[in-house]
């Protein structure tokens, strides 16, 4: 099947926030975990939490993927933290769900479905961030990503 998008080159800021976006933004507090994955279309997948317990997905697309290099830096930082912690206290590595990162995110949530073996759907949802916030080592919040601008 012919792939009918256009060139990324070819799409406004506007354009991709107004479909990345539609529902408008706000922002949630979320717990991300060192766990990521790219996309088949190159966005950068994080899971996470919100409220301590419902498992999410958060979405860094777009244009916003090229802000997303310090952010994956961050969460390697993290992990080796706690990693160190761990081994100077004589523990085996830290299971990665207890390596729970405090992300501020501005963002939307989209939908998803996913059918399993049974062809039963299962509707999840992802959160895809505009702007994000993290504290960095020396305790100050920056800031990575941009408003929507639609």
């Amino acid at each position: 099947m012919r792939d009918r998008r256009r060139a990324t080159i070819d799409i406004s800021a506007a354009e991709e926030d107004a479909a990345l976006f539609a529902r408008g933004v706000g922002p949630i507090a979320v717990e991300v975990l060192p766990q990521l994955r790219r996309s088949e279309r190159g966005d950068l997948v994080v899971r996470g939490f919100v409220n301590r317990s419902l498992e999410i997905e958060v979405v860094f697309a777009g244009r916003r993927v090229k802000e997303v290099g310090p952010f994956e830096k961050w969460l390697a930082t993290r992990l080796q933290k706690a990693r160190r912690a761990a081994a100077a206290v004589g523990r085996s590595m830290p299971d990665i769900e207890s390596v729970r990162c405090p992300v501020k995110v501005e963002g939307a949530w989209r939908p998803r479905f996913k059918r399993d073996d049974a062809g039963l759907e299962t509707r999840s949802y992802h959160l895809i961030a505009a702007r994000w916030s993290i504290v960095d080592d020396d305790g100050q919040a920056v800031t990575f990503g941009w408003p929507v601008a639609i």
